[in-house]
């Protein structure tokens, strides 16, 4: 079957929760296979973006009271918040790909000493419940500079087995806990890893379709030997249909809402999308999305991505937030100039992303 673009990315808006949001955001982020969490706040308004009513300190309780969900290093080697239950699911998905320090561990012939880290360490974060990288040092001295790493470190690798998890900050510094001390009820049943992945497949598919097995592959950070077998793994479960002549991937389940006819133009939801909002990963090609010119003012140096203006499913322009005199400055960029009616929808947003900080809105400020 064949569909135009715009039923695409009206689909694609569908599916995402930013036509009719999702009941929880633990929900939400079920459906996305984890919410990009390099910058908690940024994960937050993702959140926000596809959950009625979310408010910052709603989703600090949820991580770190609630603990209904958790920041773990996930696909791709990034920061994400997942539902707390999908935690098992995720450890035995990532299990498949060694970690850098496994690598290197490896290379040098230093697995056994490797290992009695691994176990010195879990030990300690046993014992104390939680622990911060200072507190670590403390504890153990001994440790390589290398295994206190702000990209993961010896906690990196604990997150990889399933071990450890965030526990918010205590000051300024991270703080990793015990899974069993943090989640003591959580079942802790992991699937066989090829099962997992093809769950995650799955998932994917179901949110981020239609796509190809190119675009999975550099959403889950693996090789097209891997990407391939969990996808043909799958079977009836995935259809193919013609997106402007290219083949793409769709849950069989998603078939009928992906040939709705969408509105006008001034129908379409028009959002401000904060930095690494999931909407803007899940596509290696982003032709979809943005004008090649533009690309640039979007995707910068060293994997930034910022906020985006999403109208008609496009993005329109770039937005970022100041905290000044107590409130709020929102500082918007367009690509070009804004009709009156998304001018309007822009004020929304920005009086919501406010309220989401418990910040007043002072100022909307257009380059």
């Amino acid at each position: 079957m064949a569909v135009t673009t715009e039923q695409v990315r009206w689909f694609r808006l569908r599916q995402a929760g930013l036509l009719t949001p999702f009941p929880t955001p633990e929900a939400a982020a079920e459906a996305h296979c984890g919410i990009q969490a390099q910058i908690l706040v940024a994960a937050g308004l993702a959140l926000w973006q596809r959950t009625p009513d979310l408010t910052y300190a709603a989703l600090d309780a949820r991580l770190h009271t609630a603990r209904t969900l958790v920041k773990l290093w996930g696909q791709r080697g990034t920061l994400h918040l997942y539902p707390s239950a999908d935690w098992p699911l995720l450890c035995s998905a990532l299990s498949i790909h060694p970690t850098w320090w496994e690598r290197q561990a490896k290379q040098r012939d230093e697995h056994a000493v490797f290992e009695a880290t691994i176990t010195r360490v879990a030990a300690l974060l046993q014992e104390h419940g939680t622990l911060t990288r200072t507190a670590l040092r403390q504890l153990a001295p001994e440790l390589e500079e290398t295994y206190h790493s702000s990209w993961g470190g010896i906690f990196g690798e604990l997150t990889h087995r399933g071990i450890a998890c965030h526990a918010g900050k205590e000051g300024s510094a991270g703080r990793f806990a015990h899974r069993p001390h943090w989640l003591p009820d959580l079942p802790w049943n992991p699937p066989d890893p090829e099962q997992a992945n093809r769950m995650l497949a799955e998932r994917y598919f179901r949110c981020y379709g239609p796509a190809t097995e190119q675009d999975f592959r550099y959403w889950r950070g693996t090789r097209a030997a891997h990407s391939r077998r969990w996808i043909a793994a799958l079977g009836e479960t995935l259809e193919m249909v013609d997106v402007a002549g290219e083949a793409q991937l769709v849950h069989r389940d998603a078939r009928d809402a992906l040939h709705t006819i969408p509105p006008e133009r001034d129908g379409w939801p028009v959002k401000l999308l904060y930095r690494f909002d999931p909407y803007l990963l899940a596509h290696k090609d982003k032709g979809w999305l943005i004008d090649a010119a533009h690309y640039p003012r979007v995707w910068r140096p060293a994997g930034h991505i910022e906020g985006t203006l999403l109208e008609h499913g496009r993005i329109a322009g770039t937005w970022r937030y100041d905290r000044a005199g107590g409130g709020l400055i929102v500082t918007l960029e367009p690509f070009a100039p804004l009709p009156h009616h998304v001018q309007q929808a822009v004020e929304q947003q920005a009086e919501g992303i406010a309220a989401f900080l418990d910040l007043p809105l002072v100022e909307i400020i257009t380059t």
